[in-house]
């Protein structure tokens, strides 16, 4: 019995495949309740990249500027290095955080940067963050804002430009619980959740409400969940950092 014509049978091909590339898997074990970011062990593949992310490349291979797959302390793990330079891995995604509010991940860092103001441009460097983008309301912009992210913003910065951010950071000198405004882009939010050297060298969990989070931030609801980046960052302060990150999942409110 024949189920799809030719044509059907490749569009549903184009569209499933394409689905595993744009909606994140449901891990462990296939479990509903739980959304698996691929920074678990059984996506390791050694001296690889996660299926589904990518290393951002602006005119060529940045420099200074690596992630793979390790194993750390019998951890599989992504390392994040960077000398003079920003590694930033991402991820698009299509997630709604008003039923997976939860976000759960593990990370080790092995240094600080000496001497930055992370308030300021120029000391806008960090061993590691997390950085969670939300989809813009387009009603909210301008046609000529529109109009350039149709022609270029999208397309350099990866995902559909305008809609707020939440950072999750590992400061070198503020303390945990700070917040901040992005030197750049000072509408924007970060919050410090570890800070110092005190705790360098160490395998540290985190559980974050990104729901709740966003809503103490900004005072709104969040949007859609579109992006996920994860950054080792030394290109203000011409430093290094190495980094480790793992088990980055999502978890609905009422199973975790």
């Amino acid at each position: 019995m024949q189920f799809f014509h030719k044509g059907s049978l490749a569009r549903y091909l184009f569209v499933f495949s394409l689905s595993l590339i744009l909606y994140p898997s449901l891990s462990p074990g296939d479990d509903a309740s739980i959304l698996d970011m691929g920074l678990s062990s059984e996506y390791y593949y050694e001296g690889k990249v996660s299926k589904g992310w990518k290393l951002r490349k602006r005119f060529g291979y940045p420099k200074g500027a690596h992630a793979e797959w390790v194993i750390e302390d019998r951890i599989p793990a992504l390392r994040l290095y960077s000398k003079a330079a920003l590694t930033f891995l991402e991820k698009t995604v299509n997630i709604d955080i008003k039923e997976f509010p939860i976000v759960t991940w593990k990370w080790k860092v092995e240094n600080i940067l000496r001497g930055n103001d992370e308030r300021t441009k120029e000391g806008d460097d960090h061993p590691i963050r997390i950085f969670f983008v939300f989809e813009p309301d387009e009603s909210k912009q301008s046609f000529w804002f529109r109009l350039k992210r149709f022609v270029y913003l999208d397309r350099i910065h990866g995902h559909p430009m305008g809609g707020r951010f939440t950072e999750y950071l590992w400061s070198s000198h503020l303390q945990p619980g700070d917040i901040i405004n992005d030197p750049g882009k000072p509408w924007q939010k970060l919050m410090v959740v570890e800070g110092g050297s005190r705790k360098l060298g160490k395998w540290l969990s985190y559980k974050r409400n990104l729901y709740e989070d966003f809503k103490k931030l900004y005072g709104k609801e969040p949007r859609r969940l579109i992006f996920i980046g994860i950054l080792n960052d030394t290109d203000q302060t011409g430093q290094e950092a190495v980094s480790y990150i793992a088990d980055l999942l999502f978890h609905k409110r009422s199973t975790y």
